[in-house]
C-alpha cells in the first residue's frame, strides 16, 4: 500500500441533510443486468474491471445480516497507473429497486467514505490498481434494511461515477425456513420447484400477514424476484408463503465454467498464447445440444478472483479470452446473442454482443478477463432465440433465496426482516 497524504474528507449527513436531494441518481442510466423491470444502475466506465461484491467469501451474495454478520467486501480494478483516492455513496430502495428516503434515515454519521485501500499490480504485463472496500465500518453503518446500491465515485464527486451495485441489508429479527417442493405444472406438465418460506412474525410486527411480501429468486436472479402477499394461516403462529405450482420455477440450463487461474490448454481452454500482451487464450466451443456435465457446485453468480490467496488480487495476470458458441445445425440464430456472466455482471449490451462468422459457423466474442473462475451463460432479448439457446440439459442443483420484506407505515419503505437459501439436489 504506497503511503498516501491526502486528508479524508467526511461530510455529516447531521450537518449537511440539507444535501440529501443530490443522492437522486442523474445521467444515463441503463437497467439492471438482463433485468428489464428493474429501476436502472450506472453502467461501469471503461476503466473499471473485475468488479467483486461478497459477503465474507467471494462465492456468497452481497447480503449483510445487521449487528452479526460479516462486512460486505468490494473489490475492483483501474486499468491504469492512476492510482487515486475514491468515493463511496449509499442509496436505500423499496423491493422494486426504486430509490427513495434521505440518507439521514437509512444511514448513521456520514453521507460518504473514501476509499483509500488500493494497490498497484505487481509484475503483470497490464498493470492497474487493485481497490478493496469493506463496509460497514466506522464511518458507514445502517440505520434500516431493505435493498441498497452501492456507488463509486471520483473523489467527493457523486456525479462523476464509476460503477454502482445492488446489495441487501436484513435484520434477521426472526428466522426464515425455505424448503422446495417439486411440482409437474402447465400443458406440458413441466417438472418446477416450488419453493416455501415459513417465519414466526414478531410481536412488534403487528399483524404481520397485511404487511409482509415474500419474494423467491432462482440462482442469480436476485433483482427480479417473484413474490407473493398471501400467506397461508393453517400453521400458526408459523406464516407459510408459496408460489402457486404455474408461477413457480422450471430447472435452468446450466451454466458453463471457465477457470482461467491455470493459464494452459485443458478444462475448457483449447490455446493460449503467451507472446502478447495482454497473453491470449481460446476457450473450447460451446455446443448448443450438449449437456452440462459440470458436477461441480454452482457459484451463485460470483467471480472467485484470489479464493484463498489474497496476493492473486495484484499478482494476476488480465487475459484476453475468445468465447465460442455453435448454435444448432451451424446456422444463425433469429436475432443476436450475448455473453454474459460474473465478469460483466450479467449485463446484455453491446460490449458482451456476439459475432456470427459464416466461415466457421459459430458466434464468437473476446473480452479482457482476470485471471479467476467465473461461470457465464449465452443469451439474447428476442423470446424465440432464449428458446433455442435453452436447448442445452438444465441442471437441478440451483440454489434459491427466500427474501422477506416488511411494509413500514412510518419509514414508507420496505425493510428486509430475513432471508434464506437452499440448493436444491
Amino acid at each position: 500500500m504506497p503511503g498516501i497524504l491526502f486528508i479524508r474528507e467526511r461530510v455529516c449527513i447531521g450537518i449537511l441533510v440539507c444535501l440529501a436531494g443530490c443522492a437522486v441518481p442523474r445521467g444515463q442510466f441503463v437497467p439492471a443486468p438482463e433485468e428489464p423491470r428493474s429501476s436502472g444502475f450506472y453502467i461501469e466506465s471503461p476503466e473499471v474491471q473485475s468488479i467483486q461484491l461478497y459477503a465474507g467469501v467471494e462465492e456468497a451474495p452481497p447480503v449483510y445480516q445487521m449487528q452479526n454478520g460479516p462486512p460486505l467486501i468490494l473489490e475492483f480494478d483501474l486499468m491504469n497507473w492512476d492510482a487515486r483516492p475514491l468515493s463511496a455513496y449509499f442509496y436505500h430502495a423499496d423491493r422494486t429497486w426504486r430509490r427513495d428516503l434521505q440518507p439521514s434515515e437509512y444511514l448513521d454519521s456520514y453521507l460518504r467514505d473514501d476509499l483509500f485501500d488500493y494497490e498497484v499490480s505487481r509484475g503483470t504485463l497490464n498493470q492497474y490498481v487493485h481497490y478493496e472496500y469493506e463496509f460497514p465500518n466506522e464511518s458507514i453503518d445502517f440505520r434500516i434494511s431493505g435493498n441498497f446500491i452501492v456507488r463509486i465515485t471520483e473523489q467527493g464527486r457523486e456525479d462523476e461515477v464509476l460503477f454502482e451495485r445492488p446489495f441487501w441489508v436484513t435484520e434477521n429479527i426472526t428466522r426464515a425456513r425455505l424448503s422446495l417442493d417439486l411440482h409437474f405444472a402447465g400443458r406440458s406438465n413441466q417438472a418446477v420447484m416450488q419453493p416455501l418460506l415459513r417465519f414466526i412474525p414478531s410481536r412488534q410486527m403487528g399483524p404481520a400477514e397485511f404487511n409482509v411480501t415474500v419474494c423467491f429468486a432462482q440462482d442469480r436472479h436476485l433483482l427480479t424476484p417473484r413474490c407473493t402477499e398471501r400467506p397461508s394461516l393453517t400453521e400458526q403462529p408459523t406464516l407459510l408463503y408459496y408460489l402457486d405450482p404455474e408461477e413457480s420455477f422450471a430447472a435452468q440450463t446450466g451454466r458453463y465454467l471457465v477457470d482461467l487461474r491455470d493459464f494452459r490448454p485443458g478444462t475448457g481452454i483449447e490455446r493460449v498464447d503467451l507472446s502478447t500482451t495482454p497473453y491470449s487464450a481460446v476457450l473450447e466451443p460451446d455446443y448448443a445440444r450438449f449437456p452440462d456435465l459440470e458436477s461441480g457446485l454452482r457459484l451463485r453468480g460470483q467471480a472467485v478472483i484470489s479464493d484463498t490467496d489474497p496476493s492473486l488480487d495484484t499478482r494476476a495476470e488480465y487475459v484476453e479470452v475468445t468465447f465460442e458458441y455453435v448454435p444448432p445445425n451451424e446456422m444463425p440464430l433469429p436475432d443476436d446473442i450475448y455473453v454474459t456472466g460474473a465478469f460483466n455482471g450479467w449485463r446484455m449490451d453491446s460490449g458482451s454482443a456476439m459475432h456470427w462468422v459464416p466461415a466457421t459457423g459459430r458466434y464468437t466474442s473476446t473480452k479482457l478477463l482476470k485471471q479467476g473462475t467465473y461461470e457465464y451463460e449465452y443469451t439474447s432479448t428476442e423470446k424465440q432465440t432464449r428458446a433455442i439457446l435453452a436447448l442445452r440439459f438444465a441442471r437441478t442443483d440451483q440454489w434459491y433465496t427466500g427474501l422477506v420484506y416488511y411494509s413500514d407505515r412510518v419509514l414508507n419503505t420496505d425493510r428486509l426482516l430475513t432471508w434464506a437459501q437452499i440448493l436444491s439436489r
